[in-house]
């Protein structure tokens, strides 16, 4: 039995990297994270899909940090980033805390890799049920 049950925690961490491995998007979605903890609007801005960026400018993009800490104190750190389809769409969430407060950090992006998004959610909308 505890053979058994060995073997499916190790099958399981081999699922998790494989996945690591294989989506891009994980990485991507790290890097978006460093781009808005560094203020960096034009990175961000650079990486968007050119949909968002006719809607978008990159000043727009800037102190989003800065917008959040009032409320949610200084950063902290993050978790590792999963995968959610949310309303059918995959999704890269990971748990951002912060001093007062925890958010879930959500990244959306096309199918070429592009950005669509990255938005600061209650912890409740990136929890799975």
């Amino acid at each position: 039995m505890k053979r058994l049950l060995a073997m499916l925690i190790v099958a399981g961490a081999l699922t998790a990297a494989g996945q690591a491995a294989t989506d891009p998007n994980l990485a991507r979605a790290e890097r978006m994270l460093g781009f808005v903890l560094e203020n960096q609007a034009d990175s961000l801005y650079s990486n968007m899909s050119d949909q968002v960026k006719s809607m978008v400018k990159p000043e727009q993009l800037s102190g989003i940090m800065q917008q959040l800490e009032p409320q949610t104190g200084s950063y902290r750190s993050h978790g590792a980033w999963e995968v959610q389809e949310i309303m059918g769409q995959p999704c890269y969430v990971s748990e951002v805390a912060f001093e007062k407060t925890s958010l879930g950090a959500l990244v959306l992006f096309d199918p070429e890799g592009k950005m669509l998004g990255i938005q600061f959610v209650p912890l409740e909308a990136i929890k799975k049920q």
